[in-house]
């Protein structure tokens, strides 16, 4: 049973005597959830703010991450966060913390980082090459190049390489 299964039943012993008690219950449990997604939405929103000031960079186009987060928050604060749009889209580049595999190479990708000569993003990374019959890991950076016709896999929830 749910914590929320658990005080929605003591609060119907509770208003037994009302004359709808799983109405009074109902409204009570959702104006409690109406006010803990608000509280969650501004306090991401406000760290969303601080990011925006900690990361004045610009990237490729021209946007800073402050304009991200900026255009993050506001999304927030107009509700457009909702469980109905949270679908997960695939990937279109390799991301942090994440494992890959391909035909013949694995990778494990550390961090996303724009070139600083080109703007051009860069997945960095260990790679892994079965070269010479010797099994060797070296650090690698990735480009769009490689993710658009490397045949990655995320292999991540199977286990790390």
């Amino acid at each position: 049973m749910s914590a929320r299964e658990t005080i929605r039943n003591v609060l119907l012993v509770h208003y037994a005597t009302s004359p709808d008690p799983a109405l009074v219950v109902d409204t009570l449990l959702a104006n409690d959830h109406a006010e803990v997604v608000a509280e969650r939405d501004a306090m991401t929103v406000t760290w969303l703010i601080k990011k925006a000031r900690e990361y004045p960079r610009r990237n490729k186009l021209g946007r800073t991450q402050a304009d991200t987060a900026a255009s993050l928050a506001s999304q927030i604060r107009r509700g457009a966060v909702r469980p109905d749009n949270l679908r997960m889209l695939p990937a279109t580049f390799f991301e942090a913390g994440r494992s890959y595999a391909s035909e013949t190479w694995q990778f494990r990708c550390e961090s996303i980082s724009p070139s600083p000569g080109t703007g051009e993003i860069r997945a960095l990374g260990w790679k892994y090459s079965p070269v010479y019959d010797v099994h060797l890991w070296h650090a690698a950076a990735l480009d769009p190049d490689d993710w658009t016709h490397g045949g990655w896999t995320d292999v991540t929830e199977g286990g790390d390489l």
